[in-house]
């Protein structure tokens, strides 16, 4: 119980930045494009903070492959879900599209962090967990089937190389080159008493302090209510998918004796976030029914921030 009231808390928090930088733009201090360069920021620089200062500090915890194994288990069964439910309501091929994308994959990185990390205080252990499971239970699907699934259900012309370059970039971007470094620190023989190793630790937590922040300006800035009875049938399968069945069955198949309840905790945090933004970009790209995701990443977003905390009353 302790925890579900400090992620009520943490979602608070969350939510007051977010509308804060809604307010923001609304007034024109802030505009819509400013939140381009603070997700600049926080997949370029304080993301990848936050991931190497967790991991670096962590001995790795092999059980959390386990978890990361579940995650992308739980993802092909969303995509495998939502297009069964787009094959029985005869959807159209930008609607069945947009529907699997913002069913499956999840805003773990982008909000589930800060989310995590306020949460349980911190802590480096919890971090490391959310860090393995996210990055390679649904870092790696996202931009390897994300975009397959756009070019396949969208109106673009597209070839093969598309979909390596989206590999590429994952395994090039900050945020795997800090997950690989964090792995290889937390592994060497460090002396983390070290002045030079705790000096370092001290500044990639400082950068890594700003990312709830950045994330929630970010998230703030693209939020738009619009237009929401055109698409009542997409957006409410989604919220059904996304923020209900998802955590659900994550939360089933982590009942075994193996996991800890701060592990079910964590995956079920990262199951119940909101719809990836990222697949909006993807979507936009190849042109797969973009307004659609557009509007389920907002609406899963702003419900997300109360469904999250009723599971975990419910649940824990």
């Amino acid at each position: 119980m302790h925890t579900a009231n400090t992620l009520f808390e943490g979602v608070v928090v969350m939510f007051a930045i977010i509308f804060l930088a809604f307010f923001l733009k609304r007034m024109g201090i802030l505009k819509k494009d400013d939140s381009l360069l603070f997700s600049k920021i926080v997949l370029q620089i304080t993301l990848p903070a936050v991931i190497f200062s967790s991991l670096a500090v962590q001995k790795f915890n092999k059980e959390f492959i386990v978890m990361a194994g579940i995650m992308a288990a739980v993802e092909l069964g969303m995509i495998g879900l939502a297009w069964i439910l787009g094959k029985i309501l005869k959807l159209g091929r930008g609607e069945k599209g947009a529907l699997i994308l913002v069913s499956a994959f999840g805003m773990t990185s982008m909000l589930g962090y800060p989310i995590i990390s306020e949460v349980f205080n911190n802590s480096a252990l919890a971090m490391e967990e959310a860090v393995i499971t996210s990055e390679i239970g649904v870092g790696l699907l996202l931009f390897v089937l994300g975009p397959l699934i756009a070019m396949y259900y969208g109106d673009s012309h597209v070839e093969g190389k598309d979909i390596m370059q989206s590999v590429r970039s994952f395994f090039i971007s900050p945020i795997f080159i800090a997950l690989v470094a964090g792995l290889v620190v937390s592994i060497l023989p460090v002396n983390e008493k070290s002045p030079v190793f705790a000096g370092a630790m001290r500044f990639f937590k400082l950068i890594g302090g700003a990312n709830l922040l950045m994330v929630a300006l970010a998230i703030g800035l693209l939020l738009e209510m619009k237009h929401l009875k055109h698409a009542y049938i997409i957006v409410g399968i989604a919220i059904l998918l996304k923020l209900f069945m998802k955590p659900l069955l994550a939360f089933w198949l982590t009942g075994g004796a193996q996991f800890t309840e701060m592990m079910r905790e964590i995956v079920l945090i990262e199951t119940a976030l909101p719809s990836a933004i990222l697949t909006a970009v993807f979507a936009n790209h190849y042109k797969c029914r973009p307004d659609l995701v557009s509007l389920s990443i907002m609406t899963t977003l702003v419900l997300s921030l109360a469904s999250m905390s009723l599971l975990f009353v419910f649940l824990f």
